[in-house]
């Protein structure tokens, strides 16, 4: 008997969703999208979880109802993209073979930093990759959040190190990137201003020092 693969997926949270099936796009609706970007930013979690997050303002009973609608959709839509059936498993969970952009890029920010000044070339990755712009559940805010600040430190971590390489030009590249992200971030300014002062700009260096100050 030949056995069928798996199909390979592959879902895109940063700067829009997008949900592909052996590199073709595939059409869902926002009901089942909501309930497969908490599964992937948030992993296996229990139903009554992911009924209280995605439904928070309807009964316990709606919210059960809606999820089970939503499970039943992806099942029958998205074949072998959901671990749960209509009603009888306890959690739910993405399958093993989907990858998720946000997960691979976080990922990359765990590794050692010296591994990641070449990754980057300019940083719009990290300066861009907003995730699920246009969504504004309390979840995703906490979500976005978390990413941001995650982005934010990497491109400290990078500015920081290529500053230790000798690579001024290289740490204000990171460092206007971070300070696009968090504006008041003490940290950034600090590494900007000593990028300015190892390239002898000191003029550069004290305008930023002025607009680090408080208003």
């Amino acid at each position: 008997m030949v056995s069928i693969p798996e199909p390979e997926w592959f879902l895109t949270l940063l700067n829009g969703w997008t949900l592909t099936r052996d590199g073709r796009r595939v059409k869902v609706a926002h009901r089942q999208q909501r309930l497969i970007a908490a599964l992937a930013l948030l992993g296996e979690r229990p139903r009554t979880f992911l009924s209280g997050l995605l439904w928070p303002d309807s009964s316990e009973a709606q919210a059960a109802v809606g999820l089970r609608v939503s499970i039943w959709h992806i099942n029958h839509e998205l074949p072998g993209l959901l671990h749960a059936d209509g009603i009888t498993d306890v959690s739910v969970a993405l399958s093993e073979q989907l990858k998720v952009d946000i997960i691979d890029l976080e990922r990359d920010l765990h590794a050692p930093v010296s591994g990641l000044h070449g990754s980057y070339p300019r940083w719009e990755r990290l300066r861009t990759a907003e995730l699920l712009p246009g969504w504004y559940e309390d979840w995703i805010l906490v979500e976005q959040e978390r990413f941001r600040a995650l982005r934010t430190s990497a491109l400290d971590s990078i500015a920081a190190y290529q500053l230790s390489q000798g690579n001024a030009e290289e740490t204000k590249v990171a460092t206007a990137a971070a300070i696009s992200l968090e504006p008041f971030r003490e940290s950034s300014y600090r590494l900007l201003i000593q990028a300015h002062l190892a390239t002898g700009d000191l003029v550069a260096a004290l305008r930023t020092y002025r607009a680090s100050l408080p208003p």
